[in-house]
């Protein structure tokens, strides 16, 4: 039997390769599969998929900004004769959608159920969908890491200590994949699965590596005599935790990703974050870099509360704060999440083209300001930020966090290189949006619900999601709604 596990490509363009997020999906996916199975592995980032060989089973992890090119590769494997399955966040959140173009979908992780999915395929009675709901982590083994897919110059190993997350910001769909019960691999195993790999520098992949305090402070202790080197995602609350501070940087920490998610008080005061004010995340953020941990925060542009004011703001805020590095995002309806529900019922979604659907580009009629205006001033932003001017300026930000270190300025000026590369293909004319001339000026006012009943909406297809039964069986809702997002396997 011959099996084919893909990662699909985001977007057709040339892309900064010195730095890569880690593909561990395929890797746990490798590693469930029996070993008279001959595997081929690609992440289509990094090498092109060989369409001379001939595969029985192709699997395919999906996100929704991938989604038009995993129906493609689904659509041409299935026409040569191969089976086909879909899994991933997109696939869960629209399995009758993912469905028409595979053989079967694996519905949330797929550690609870692949190895009945490659079973049922050698014995011809493949089904249409698998789903466990939260697998124990603690009973499969570790990620085979023997196909090196992951080529670039600062590799880190993908590695995964917790999931799932308690919050449920209206934005964010990992609730909807892993739900809100947060659940641990045995710190043993995290340790002798960082052993196995043979690396000194990783990427931990928890949405928040220090939402357990508990547990995060006995993992930090016990990473602390590996002598790694690592970087992860948290919420800001860490430094109101001065114990576990200390330990996550003894365990090796050298950055954070933190969702600050903005600098508007008033949307602030809207979500439910510990720190409700401008002036608490400041201090949050010199109290993490004091303590020699480098803070890589998120920012969101595009909620209800947002003006015009919000870029120069966001300015602002990044250069008071000289902070050297920042990802940043518009907000981006997922189906699944309450935010996609409710702009949705308002009428404000412009385009239902799921590979629009990447952080970077205005899928929606924002309240305050138009489309062209709210993706204008996302490139301006990121434009300004990552300006050659402003990354030499980054340097010394970067040295007051911790001592002289070249791989870490490298490191430092290929991040800011790759920050101003994105800035390059933010699309700020909206030129394919649904009936773009009806939004190029228009602003909600509240309570508004635009164009509600408008033909801009006739071509979205009303696909059934899965759900689950109170027993845990899966069934398919019978109203037809839509519902996404994040990550994988």
């Amino acid at each position: 039997m011959k099996l084919l596990l893909i990662s699909p490509s985001y977007k057709f363009r040339k892309k900064l390769r010195a730095i890569k997020i880690p593909q561990l999906s395929l890797h746990i996916l490798a590693s469930l599969t029996p070993d008279d199975v001959d595997i081929t592995v690609v992440d289509e980032e990094i090498r092109e998929i060989d369409f001379s060989s001939d595969f029985d089973l192709v699997g395919i992890s999906c996100m929704t900004a991938t989604a038009n090119r995993s129906y493609q590769l689904s659509d041409l494997f299935r026409q040569r004769g191969s089976k086909v399955v879909l899994g991933g966040i997109h696939p869960t959140i629209l399995p009758q959608e993912a469905i028409q173009h595979a053989d079967a979908i694996v519905i949330g992780e797929a550690e609870g159920c692949w190895a009945d999915v490659i079973d049922d395929f050698k014995k011809g009675r493949l089904q249409k969908f698998y789903h466990v709901p939260e697998p124990d982590l603690s009973k499969f083994p570790f990620p085979r890491r023997d196909f090196h897919i992951d080529k670039a110059l600062f590799n880190c190993v993908g590695l995964v200590t917790t999931r799932g997350c308690p919050y449920a910001c209206e934005f964010c769909s990992v609730t909807d994949f892993y739900g809100r019960k947060i659940r641990h691999r045995p710190v043993s195993m995290v340790v002798e699965d960082i052993r196995q790999s043979g690396s000194k520098t990783f990427l931990i992949l928890d949405d928040n590596v220090t939402g357990h305090p508990e547990y995060s402070k006995k993992l930090f202790e016990a990473l602390i005599p590996l002598g790694i080197r690592w970087i992860g995602q948290s919420s800001i609350s860490l430094a109101k935790d001065k114990e576990m501070l200390k330990l996550c940087r003894l365990s090796g920490c050298a950055a954070l990703f933190v969702g600050i998610e903005s600098v508007s008080p008033s949307s602030l005061i809207g979500m439910k974050k510990s720190l409700k004010s401008i002036e608490e995340t400041e201090e949050a953020i010199k109290i993490i870099q004091d303590n020699g941990i480098a803070f890589h925060p998120s920012i969101i542009l595009g909620f209800d509360t947002d003006t015009k004011a919000i870029f120069d703001d966001t300015l602002e805020f990044l250069m008071r704060t000289k902070l050297p590095t920042m990802a940043l995002h518009v907000l981006t309806p997922y189906p699944g999440t309450q935010i996609y529900q409710r702009f949705k019922d308002q009428g404000r979604i412009i385009s239902y083209d799921w590979s629009h659907y990447d952080h970077n580009t205005v899928v929606f009629q924002p309240r305050n300001m138009t489309p062209q205006e709210l993706a204008k001033g996302h490139h301006d932003v990121q434009s300004e930020f990552y300006s050659f001017s402003s990354i030499l300026r980054h340097i010394p930000f970067l040295l007051r966090v911790s001592p002289i270190n070249l791989r870490r300025i490298l490191l430092l000026l290929l991040l800011n290189l790759a920050g101003k590369s994105v800035a390059k293909y933010i699309d700020t004319s909206l030129d394919w949006a649904d009936n773009n001339e009806k939004w190029e000026f228009q602003t909600v006012r509240p309570g508004d619900e635009v164009l509600k009943e408008s033909s801009v909406f006739s071509l979205h297809n009303s696909y059934l999601p899965f759900q689950a039964s109170k027993d845990g069986s899966p069934y398919i809702n019978d109203e037809p709604h839509l519902h996404e997002e994040n990550k994988i396997p």
